[in-house]
């Protein structure tokens, strides 16, 4: 079941989606893997993260500097002698970026998520604070990759507040 955070996400990707497709310009899609870092136990399962996590996002670049941003989050899982836990959901940001050579760009990001944990002692959802940065390199005016780095604050998960890293590289499509 979904929560009024997660409605609300969903929501606000969907308005925003609405509006940038009535001007495509800026529109952007992309997706990247990489490695999770479980920093916390989950539901009394611990271990560092592994399996591959990842991301599918789309976003609209409302200036040269500032995007709107949500999408899709998978963080791999962790496996101890009491189980596995995985974690996924989604997330909407703020996204800034600064062009420090050509081509070249640094990226920060902050937003709010909304995540589903799932282990063999149960399941449960929470809200969750999400900072990110990054590096960014244009391939084309239509395309670049990126390297990143995400960290999860998730708020309340089995009574505790778990946290949660992502490193990972992609690419990004613009329109």
């Amino acid at each position: 079941m979904l929560s009024k955070l997660s409605h609300s996400l969903i929501v606000a990707t969907l308005l925003a989606g609405g509006a940038a497709a009535a001007q495509a310009e800026g529109v952007y899609v992309g997706g990247s893997l990489g490695r999770p870092n479980y920093s916390s136990s989950v539901n009394g399962i611990s271990g560092d993260g592994s399996g591959v996590a990842g991301k599918l996002y789309g976003g609209y670049q409302l200036t040269p500097n500032f995007a709107v941003e949500g999408g899709y989050f998978k963080l791999g899982h962790i496996d101890d002698a009491n189980g596995r836990a995985k974690t996924q959901g989604v997330y909407a940001d703020a996204v800034g970026s600064y062009a420090f050579a050509p081509q070249w760009s640094v990226l920060g990001s902050a937003g709010l998520a909304e995540g589903r944990f799932t282990t063999t002692l149960g399941d449960d959802n929470s809200a969750a604070l999400k900072i990110g940065a990054g590096v960014q390199y244009e391939l084309t005016p239509q395309a670049a990759l990126r390297l990143q780095y995400d960290r999860y604050h998730f708020v309340n998960a089995f009574d505790a507040k778990p946290n949660i890293g992502q490193v990972s590289a992609g690419v990004k499509f613009g329109f």
